[in-house]
């Protein structure tokens, strides 16, 4: 090699690093590459041949092959951290013989290091890979934005321009149009780093050109997508599986008071590191924290270490530059920093994470993750360390973050379904060859529509473009190869409503979606403003369509299980009264002027099962559907197609709906009807539980621990409903009182709190508030003060030759639990003995805050899990002995625990990782393990498998005090209408066992 040649324009550079004494031009060294013939040749360390990577070999075909094809969108190549990305885009753009190609990179570190692999072509000339007939590039480096011919002159004698993002932002457009125009290929290097402003700009300039983007993770932390298709994934299992990716040891602490949390960490990261250095392992610290402020309180707790030369870096220390040659130069054995040290500072040293503040973004905490897992000589496995007791983690970050967690499966998992959900949006995106930015924005439409019959009419969706005015600026727009998908965006100027004057405009943006589905003859149309534009755009493209209207549009209420209405308006025929709005028990009474025709329905919505899952459904006469909710494009199109089949059916009759919706009274005292049990508020359920706790001034609990439950001494006042409470220290009791119509009140005698995170409540303020819901025997519900009862006849009797007549000789029927010393007369001892052949794993999760008392899970080789739950219940004694009979006692409260067990089949990971919780919490008290069949490494595999397995669910009650010989109408009768519950809410069909 010759000496380096540089040559300053500015503060840029071009350099070029001859291989002999010959003069040569970017175009002498570009003819040098086509010249001559790229070895691809692979790694193969068995044989102790040195080559590219199998990550490499993938990436560089790819491109090439995808450079050589009649694609024009920018390609993406996705391989994990570590397994060569650089020496990939070497080798394409030599390999590839690329003229002269534009190199954007995130950060000025990573713009010195691409800058000095291309200058000698990195790795290539070391493996063989390249002839000594291959000449090195002359390389351009831009530090700053450009607004001189000559300046851009100078950068552009060059065969390889590298810039960071925030360079190019500095160039004048003359300049920057100039500078792309010369560049023949683009290629972005950690590409989910760059902003949509930017690579719009740059894009513009390589419409017709070559562009691959490099990343780890193609995903962006604001919301919007990496444009472009991704031609290869190298999936992160494979990367660690060859040894790429180091392995990750999760090292947990769990500190509740949050202001020791650091301080535990801290201790926990020095004892790993000085045990690493130890044995003999080259290792440092780097501590994270989310500001400068926390980063300096950090620091002290490190400060003391003196032999480890602790030191603390963020954008305001003075002799940055200095600080980051003595870290790269390992002087420092821990860093306490913000956030990270920047794309492109590589330091394989970097080997124990001390995760003070944990990261809000999945992205980011991948991207993070990478920096620890890099190999070199003389290092080990990476470590994190984080409190798994901080409840400041983002909810895609909780997998994460909880004891036992494999953080090398978790990761790979993480990042897997993150590609696969980018690969199933872009297959959506396929459809539509056009180029579009709107695409590209992360769009989750309201799921709402209007629908119209397209028996008469024309679809001509190209006609949209007629729909802008003075006032509405169309902005974007696409519409798919099959032209039956067209979506766009207006941009609106409207006169504000504060001042006449005509100076002063809002600047509003709206969003429309139309779907012809060419299968059933029905037009969608999405429009997230006013309705009335919704009619001028169908005037537009599909003239003469005939809205759908009337009672056509309340069919979509139709199939919806225990559908409970919320609020109901009514047009009627009343002198001085036109419309009325109904809620609650109001709308009871609106029912028989509805069947009678004195009323006509205005707008219906309601919640409701479907499909075994809560859903939500609005419908206006008017010919507008909607749901409370919002989702992806794909997915408002299988909504509307789901709404068009009912429109459609000419069986459903919405006067039925009506009949058949839950009906709603507002009590004055509690009904003569027997209550089988108490479940959380649902605005509990949706949190973390274990982040929740109930406490007294003598004993706190987790929420995962607690149970309400109807108190079997009740208050002769009818207008007052006992509850009991139970954790795993006390037994409390709660009273709801009918203060008035509909309005009730709690009282908790042991004044008991309920803390959510680092929130204090009393809990009968809570309850006040969010009351729990109480389920009755004959199916209805207490909400509050209001009772919601169906308005079918329930009182169908459950087939006595469904049920099945246990032999339960041996068994002491009046004793129900095994408990911890496992009592083999018991009825749960017995079940458990009975079933577990049946399956590879059971639970014994009998009290306060169960599941069921048991739960048995088989595994149909991870592709399906099968999951049973059992409700035991004893026999009580007469004159001291348990004798099966006629006794409807025996079903309530049996019964009440398994229509509420139910709600778990709605997460079935989150119902193992309850499982997980609860046998911690029990061998940590010394006890006997939950698992009476199988391991606790089993609920780990299951709570994976779960993500993507389909299931089999099932629920049985085990009551060996009914005798089938005896058994009454009324037993039957509440079995009935327990079964029709579980099933109208699941699907799932109620297995009821008994004795002979």
């Amino acid at each position: 090699m010759e000496q380096l040649k540089e040559v300053k324009v500015k503060n840029s550079t071009v350099i070029w690093l001859p291989i002999n004494a010959d003069q040569h031009t970017p175009e002498s060294i570009h003819s040098s590459w086509c010249q001559s013939n790229f070895l691809f040749k692979e790694e193969n360390i068995a044989n102790q041949v040195s080559g590219l990577r199998p990550p490499q070999i993938g990436g560089i075909f790819s491109a090439l092959g995808y450079e050589r094809s009649d694609n024009t969108t920018a390609a993406t190549i996705v391989m994990p951290t570590g397994t060569g990305k650089t020496e990939t885009i070497l080798s394409i753009v030599v390999a590839g013989h690329f003229k002269r190609t534009l190199v954007i990179v995130p950060s000025d570190a990573l713009r010195e290091q691409t800058k000095n692999k291309f200058v000698q072509l990195g790795l290539l000339r070391e493996l063989g890979l390249i002839t000594d007939n291959t000449l090195n590039p002359i390389v351009a480096t831009i530090k700053h934005g450009v607004d001189d011919h000559e300046h851009l002159a100078e950068l552009l004698k060059s065969n390889v321009i590298v810039a960071s993002a925030s360079a190019l932002a500095k160039f004048k457009s003359e300049y920057f149009v100039k500078l792309t125009e010369a560049c023949t290929h683009l290629v972005v290097d950690e590409a989910h780093h760059i902003t949509a402003a930017t690579w719009a700009r740059v894009k513009s300039q390589f419409k017709d050109k070559s562009v691959f983007q490099f990343t780890a993770t193609p995903f962006r932390s604001d919301g919007s997508r990496v444009e472009g298709k991704i031609i290869f994934n190298y999936p992160l299992k494979k990367a660690q599986d060859e040894g790429y990716f180091k392995p990750i040891e999760f090292h947990p602490v769990r500190e509740f008071v949050e202001e020791q949390s650091d301080q535990v960490i801290a201790e926990k990261a020095i004892e790993l590191l000085r045990a690493d250095l130890a044995a003999g392992l080259d290792h440092i610290v780097m501590a994270r924290a989310s500001t400068i402020k926390r980063a300096k309180d950090i620091f002290e707790l490190y400060a003391n270490e003196e032999d480890l030369k602790p030191v603390l870096i963020n954008s305001k220390v003075k002799k940055k530059a200095e600080v980051l040659q003595a870290i790269r130069n390992r002087e420092h054995k821990i860093i306490v920093c913000v956030d990270m040290l920047g794309e492109g500072f590589d330091l394989p040293q970097l080997k124990i994470s001390a995760i003070h503040d944990p990261h809000k973004s999945i992205n980011i905490m991948l991207q993070f993750t990478g920096r620890f897992t890099r190999t070199t000589q003389d290092v080990g496995d990476a470590k994190f360390v984080a409190n798994i007791a901080n409840p400041n983690v983002n909810e895609c970050l909780e997998e994460l973050y909880k004891e036992d967690s494999d953080w090398n499966n978790v990761i790979s998992d993480i990042s897997s379904c993150k590609i696969k959900d980018e690969k199933e949006y872009q297959e959506f995106r396929a459809e539509f060859s056009t180029p579009s930015k709107l695409l590209d924005l992360g769009l989750t439409p309201s799921i709402s529509t209007s629908v119209y019959k397209m028996r008469v009419a024309t679809w001509q969706p190209e006609r949209f473009q007629r729909f802008a005015n003075k006032q509405f600026q169309i902005l974007d727009s696409v519409l798919n190869d099959e032209k039956n998908t067209l979506v766009f965006s207006v941009k609106s100027y409207l006169p504000v409503g504060w001042t006449s004057s005509k100076e002063l405009f809002d600047e509003s943006w709206d969003l429309y979606i139309a779907f012809y589905d060419q299968n059933t003859n029905l037009l969608f149309i999405h429009s997230s403003a006013k309705d009335g534009l919704v009619k001028r755009l169908v005037k537009l493209v599909a003239e003469n369509a005939t809205q759908v209207q009337g009672e056509h549009v309340f069919r979509s209420l139709a199939g919806l299980k225990r559908l409970k209405l919320q609020n109901v308006g009514l047009n009627k025929n009343k002198k001085g009264l036109r419309y009325s709005m109904h809620t609650g028990t109001e709308i009871n009474e609106q029912i028989p002027d509805i069947e009678a025709n004195r009323a006509t329905k205005s707008n219906i919505f309601g919640k409701g099962y479907e499909n075994g899952e809560l859903v939500s459904i609005g419908c206006s006469h008017k010919g507008k559907v909607w749901a409370m909710d919002s989702d992806s494009l794909d997915k408002w199109i299988t909504w509307c197609k789901g709404v068009g089949a009912k429109i459609l059916d000419e069986t459903i009759d919405t006067n039925e709906v009506m009949k058949t919706a839950m009906q709603t009274e507002e009590l004055e005292e509690y009904p003569e009807i027997p209550p089988l049990s108490v479940e959380w508020p649902i605005e509990l359920l949706r949190k973390n539980e274990s982040k929740v706790s109930i406490k007294s001034a003598n004993w706190e609990d987790s929420l995962i621990n607690c149970e309400l439950s109807i108190a079997e001494v009740q208050n002769k006042d009818p207008k007052i409903l006992s509850l009991v409470l139970k954790s795993q220290y006390a037994v409390s009791p709660i009273e709801v009182t009918i203060t008035g119509k509909g309005e009730v009140s709690f009282v908790s005698q042991e004044n008991l709190d309920i803390k959510l995170g680092e929130q204090v409540q009393q809990l009968s303020e809570f309850f006040d508030e969010y009351p729990p819901t109480i389920f009755m025997c004959d199916t209805s519900v207490i909400d509050g003060g209001f009772r919601y009862y169906p308005n079918e006849d329930y009182a169908y009797l459950y087939d006595v030759n469904n049920t099945e007549d246990w032999d339960w000789a041996g068994v002491d029927i009046s004793v129900e639990s095994q408990t911890t010393v496992k009592l083999t007369h018991s009825i749960q001892y017995h079940t458990i003995q009975k079933l577990k052949d049946n399956y590879d794993l059971v639970f014994d999760d009998d009290g306060a805050g169960e599941v069921a008392d048991i739960v048995a899970i088989k595994n149909n080789g991870d592709k399906e899990l099968v999951i049973d739950f059992f409700h035991c219940k004893y026999c009580s004694k007469k004159n001291g002995v348990a004798r099966p009979g006629a006794r409807v006692d025996d079903v309530y409260q049996v019964a009440g625990q398994a229509e509420k067990s139910v709600k778990w089949f709605g997460d079935k990971e989150k119902l193992i990782l309850r499982l997980m919780d609860r046998e911690r919490t029990r061998l940590n008290q010394g006890k006997a393990s939950r698992i009476d069949k199988g391991k606790y490494e089993d609920l780990i595999h299951f709570a994976k498998v779960a993500r993507y397995s389909t299931f089999k669910l099932g629920v049985a009650i085990v009551q060996p005090a009914i005798s089938k010989a005896q058994v009454t109408e009324d037993q039957l009768s509440v079995l009935g209408a327990t079964a029709a519950y579980i099933d109208e809410v699941s699907g799932v069909k109620l297995r009821v066992v008994i004795n002979q």
